[in-house]
């Protein structure tokens, strides 16, 4: 049947139904991408339009391995105690100061986020926020919101800080530097507004300062590391992933291979079995991942996205107005769904755009809309999800009108600073 129109229809049809099944919620994330492919094939072989070979090779194994190396190296790194250690030691120096309490979770999360995947960072950093905010008796939901929040704005600074800008960083050919020299810009910016905002919002809370402060500064926070040496040595093999991501452009190494190679330097100093270093690894993701960008291979396959990337130039033959576009488009659209489908949706349209066109700004835009749209809504973003989810388990639940006082806030200023970034780009 090839690229005829009604493969088109029929690759469409099942495309758009896996997105409904992914986005309601209904059906698991992960369930739902891999029957979508299951049904698209079973349409493909029977009429002959695709097979399994064909959308296997839309699968970017170097995402794979970069987020499978990064995931397993972070889970034993948390093993170490690293992430509490500096957690303590900055709550000690607010001295129970609300507003530095919050000023500087919220820093700690945005740096980490910027190495480290988002949503592992708010699985760390929330609990020891909810315990501490017990202790100094404070609502600690501000501060959850805040390190939700500002996860989000940092991720969007790196290359390997948001699963969408290494699934950019690999379709695009951009390096780990390119990523800082057009997003870090535009983030501190983003950055610096969202600390303004929270402090204009939570004026009257910050006037609360915490009691038992003697209890936080006897705290001491070596006892919370399991094993200096171990955590010391991973600590090296972070600094020198980091040196060669950066250095990938001289070095010419893969970012995958760096991921890979510092997972099995961490297995090597620990001896940690690898069954139970693996187990922070989310198998899940990884297997929701590779459907994904099976299902988008199939859109390429029978020639859907490159009609929907002409469509979207003949809107304007204006570089920027295009950037602009995408950024807004895929912003409020990743306010509401998951960005990750998103941005896999997205990619082959932008690819050809930007080869059309002959600019790389469309990229960023890409990566600023998907990465900031997020914080509009609290089901934007994969880290606001899980900092919802574990503020009802620890019972200081975040609700939507809190949500919607701060981070809808910070995701539409945050939006108009990258409009104006791409604007200066």
């Amino acid at each position: 049947m090839g690229k005829t129109i009604a493969s088109q229809i029929i690759t469409v049809t099942i495309f758009i139904i896996s997105y409904i099944l992914i986005f309601s919620g209904k059906i698991e994330r992960t369930v739902a991408s891999l029957l979508g492919l299951f049904v698209l094939l079973s349409f493909g072989y029977a009429f002959g339009f695709l097979n399994f070979e064909d959308v296997l090779m839309h699968v970017d194994w170097e995402v794979i391995l970069l987020l499978f190396g990064m995931m397993t190296y972070v889970g034993i790194l948390a093993k170490t105690g690293f992430f509490k250690y500096i957690g303590i030691k900055a709550i000690k120096m607010t001295h129970g100061n609300s507003w530095l309490i919050f000023l500087y979770l919220g820093l700690i999360t945005t740096f980490i986020s910027m190495i480290i995947d988002n949503v592992t960072t708010i699985l760390l950093i929330i609990p020891l926020t909810v315990e501490i905010a017990e202790m100094l008796e404070v609502n600690p939901i501000p501060i959850m919101l805040g390190e939700a929040i500002l996860s989000n704005v940092g991720g969007v600074a790196t290359m390997v800080g948001d699963p969408p800008n290494i699934m950019i960083a690999f379709a695009s050919g951009y390096t780990f530097n390119d990523f800082i020299a057009y997003l870090f810009f535009p983030v501190m910016t983003s950055l610096f507004l969202a600390i303004i905002i929270a402090r204009v919002v939570y004026r009257k809370w910050v006037k609360k300062q915490g009691k038992n402060i003697d209890k936080i500064l006897q705290i001491d926070a070596r006892k919370y590391i399991r094993g200096m040496k171990k955590m010391r040595l991973l600590l090296y093999v972070l600094i020198g992933m980091i040196a060669f991501f950066a250095t990938e452009s001289y070095t010419h190494i893969s970012p995958s291979f760096v991921a890979i190679a510092g997972a099995t330097f961490a297995l090597l100093i620990t001896m940690e079995e690898p069954k139970e270093a693996f187990s922070s690894v989310e198998w899940s993701t990884l297997v929701f991942f590779i459907a994904l960008f099976s299902l988008v291979g199939g859109l390429q396959e029978v020639g859907v996205l490159d009609g929907f990337a002409n469509w979207i130039a003949g809107l304007s033959g204006n570089v920027i107005t295009i950037a602009i576009i995408i950024l807004w488009v895929t912003g409020l659209t990743s306010s509401f769904v998951d960005n990750i489908p998103i941005t896999a949706a997205m990619i082959p349209v932008v690819a050809v755009l930007s080869h059309d066109l002959h600019t790389g700004l469309l990229w960023w835009a890409l990566a600023m809309g998907v990465g900031m749209g997020g914080n509009i809504t609290p089901i934007g973003s994969s880290a606001g999800v899980i900092a919802i989810s574990l503020s009802k388990r620890y019972g200081h639940e975040i609700k939507n009108k809190d949500w919607l006082r701060f981070g809808t806030l910070v995701g539409i200023a945050s939006m108009a600073v990258c409009t104006v970034f791409l604007l200066i780009m």
